[in-house]
Order: C-alpha cells, then structure tokens, then sequence
C-alpha cells in the first residue's frame, strides 16, 4: 500500500494533499459526495472526475462562500451523522480532516456506508497518532485560545463544535472503527512538523484577527494562506511513515451492513 506516481497534466500542475487524492480518484465516476466539505476546494479538484457533485457542510459560512465560489457542485446544509441522501447513491464518499471531529464516529461511518453504492469507494485524511502528535495547532493552540476568549466573551455565538479537543488515529484504529464496514485498500503517510507549525502561526493571527474586529479578513490573512498553500504541500509531499502528521486512506465498502447505532 503506498502513493502512486502522478502521471497526468491535471496532476502535475497539483500538489500535497490534492494531488495525491486526485491520483486515487476513479478516472470518471457518475456520483462523488464531500462530507465536511469546508469552502469545497478538494471536492472542486476531484469533481473534475465526477458526473454530479455533492458537498455537505454544518457551517453555514463556509457553506455561503462554496456556494459562491463553486456553481456547479450541489451543497447542502447538514450533518454527516444524517445524511440527506438515500441508500446506494453515490459513487465516491469524501471526507478530510472530519473523522476526528464526530462526537459519534460508529453512527457517521454507518451513514457512509448506508449512502455508498455496492463497491463505492471513500477517501479520508485524518491526523496522525504520530511523533508531532502533540503539535496539533487546534488542540495546543487554537481551541484553547478560543474557549478562553469565549469565557471573556469576547466571541459570540461560536459553537461547541470548535471547542472540541479532536481525536488522532493509528491506521490499526481505522481498522477497527471501520470494522467490518470498509477494506482499506491505499494508505499515506504525509507531513511532520513543518505543518503544523505553520498552521500554530496562521491560527494565532486568524484569531487575532478576529478579537479586533477583521474576522479573517484582509490582505495580511490572505498573504499567509498562500504561504501556508505551499508549506503545507511541500510538507505533505514528505512522508515519514508511521510518525507523520497526516494519514490519508482509500477503502471500499464492504458487502456487511452496519450495526445498529443507539442515538
């Protein structure tokens, strides 16, 4: 198991994280679903390989902006622990750096399952138990500051959700979270500390940001996101086996139906 050599024009001019799941993605499939799918940059990328395209977001500011940056794709407003979707209809399930932040990961992966054709395929990225484990920039950095800032209420109206201390996972706890629901068939190791350190700077001056008043916006954020563009890829592009930052999986669905999940 391990990362294939890019060998396309489409792939070539990518690099990190979407290079890597474009070289996975299925060469033409008629249904592709992103799950926490953000401002919908990733699902922009490997939707070129998709009939119709779906992004599901609990942000609706997030949603907003996907929704006027991208106008083909089809977003909707919901949870990955009920999808709005019926059974067996999609091709390809989607979800980076979601995993982690589910309170209920058994009934999400379910749901999944449920939604996925006979055979589909999911595509997932999620932190590393790895050595660099404890320089997560939400965990160390971020979700501290922001509670705190919260306390002083100084933020208003910020959801739980972003308060959460996020789960790391061995690939032996994929395994067992997936149980008999998924085969992981592709597996990379990407990224170390470069990242995150990265990601400590970006996060602190974001929330600075917003204490004052800017709400992430402005010329200087807008800077040090493309510099963190190309931190971060040059840095996922690396892998350091089991004691990276990121690990990333292709697996198919499994014939096994889910068990029942309690609410």
């Amino acid at each position: 198991m391990g990362r294939t050599v890019a060998s396309t024009p489409e792939q070539e001019r990518l690099t990190g994280k979407p290079r890597l799941f474009l070289e996975w993605m299925p060469e033409e499939v008629d249904s592709l679903l992103d799950v926490g799918c953000a401002f919908s940059f990733m699902l922009s990328v490997l939707g070129r390989r998709a009939r119709h395209r779906f992004g599901v977001e609990y942000d609706i500011g997030k949603l907003r902006e996907a929704r006027r940056r991208f106008k083909e794709e089809h977003f909707i407003c919901g949870s990955g622990e009920a999808l709005p979707f019926a059974n067996e209809t999609m091709n390809v399930i989607t979800f980076f750096e979601v995993l982690e932040h589910v309170a209920q990961e058994h009934r999400f992966l379910a749901e999944v399952h449920r939604v996925l054709k006979p055979g589909g395929l999911i595509l997932l990225s999620v932190p590393n138990r790895g050595d660099v484990e404890w320089l997560d920039a939400d965990n160390l950095v971020f979700t501290p500051l922001l509670a705190f800032a919260k306390r002083l209420g100084l933020l208003r109206g910020v959801s739980d959700y972003y308060l959460r201390h996020h789960r790391h996972y061995s690939l032996e706890d994929l395994r067992e979270r997936f149980g008999s629901l998924f085969e992981i068939e592709k597996v990379y190791y990407g990224g170390f500390a470069a990242n995150q350190l990265a990601f400590i700077v970006y996060k602190s001056v974001h929330l600075a940001l917003t204490l004052v008043g800017l709400n992430g916006q402005g010329r200087v954020l807008r800077q040090m996101e493309r510099w963190m563009d190309r931190i971060t890829s040059w840095d996922f592009d690396h892998s350091y086996g089991c004691r990276s930052d990121k690990l990333c999986v292709l697996a198919r669905k499994s014939a096994a139906l889910p068990a029942r999940t309690e609410c």
